[in-house]
């Protein structure tokens, strides 16, 4: 199917990095949320975390998992409380050179793994996945794989599979992150949304709240095989970094 979309010169929003050693059980975790007046205004393309880790039902995989908009109000009712920005190509990005570039440099692209979203229709969105395919080039910049041919299409908040072994999941999820927000803000009042409140300099509690654990975020979950992203003679370890963009980058 070819979709017609609005990111041919599209910027980065924003972008985590995650290394990830694939053959050992060192988790890696990261997290980010609301950086700009940019991402405020685009709540859809703005990051929260990214995770790569070794599948739990199959060795032979690996899971990449992209999470935006949070938090989020779960919905007492059937209409999804969020959904996907249409006008965001979100893109997932691998590096299986990376052990071979110099110390501290940015990771290149070698392959990546492309969604937009289609408009909300009766409360269901339509997934559109690019990729896995080597970029049409590196950098902030980027352009839809194969001219905007979709490689599978899927429904919001509904599993489907991809072909080669790939399977993909895009809706809502509750947010996988433990911090004590709330703590956060007395510690750094000047955070909170311009508070002038006085901070409590006293550091964080020895048992902390949970602020997020009643929320949600929007994930966006690919498994597929270790040799998809580690190809022969590549590896051990991976680069796996997320973005997100728009065609005018704002």
């Amino acid at each position: 199917m070819r979709i017609a979309r609005l990111f041919g010169s599209g910027t980065a929003l924003l972008v985590l990095v995650m290394v990830a050693v694939l053959y050992t059980r060192t988790p890696v975790r990261s997290f980010n949320v609301q950086d700009s007046p940019t991402l405020v205004a685009v709540p859809g393309g703005d990051i929260s975390d990214v995770y790569l880790f070794p599948s739990p039902a199959n060795p032979n995989n690996v899971v990449a998992v992209m999470n935006v908009h949070e938090p989020i109000t779960p919905s007492t009712n059937a209409t999804p409380a969020a959904f996907l920005d249409q006008q965001v190509l979100y893109t997932m990005r691998f590096d299986n050179n990376y052990q071979s570039e110099a110390v501290g440099a940015r990771p290149i692209e070698d392959m990546v793994i492309q969604f937009s979203f289609g408009a909300v229709v009766g409360n269901q969105q339509q997934v559109y996945m690019y990729g896995p395919a080597k970029p049409n080039q590196i950098g902030t910049s980027t352009t839809l794989l194969g001219g905007g041919t979709a490689t599978a299409t899927g429904l919001f908040n509904t599993a489907f599979t991809a072909g080669n072994g790939v399977s993909v999941f895009a809706g809502l999820r509750q947010d996988p992150f433990f911090f004590d927000l709330s703590q956060f803000y007395k510690i750094l009042p000047d955070r909170d949304m311009g508070s002038t409140a006085a901070g409590c300099g006293c550091g964080f509690n020895t048992v902390g709240t949970d602020y997020f654990q009643s929320t949600e975020v929007l994930s966006i979950v690919v498994e597929l095989p270790r040799t998809t992203i580690m190809p022969s003679g590549t590896g051990p370890i991976v680069a796996y970094w997320a973005t997100t963009s728009t065609e005018s980058g704002h």
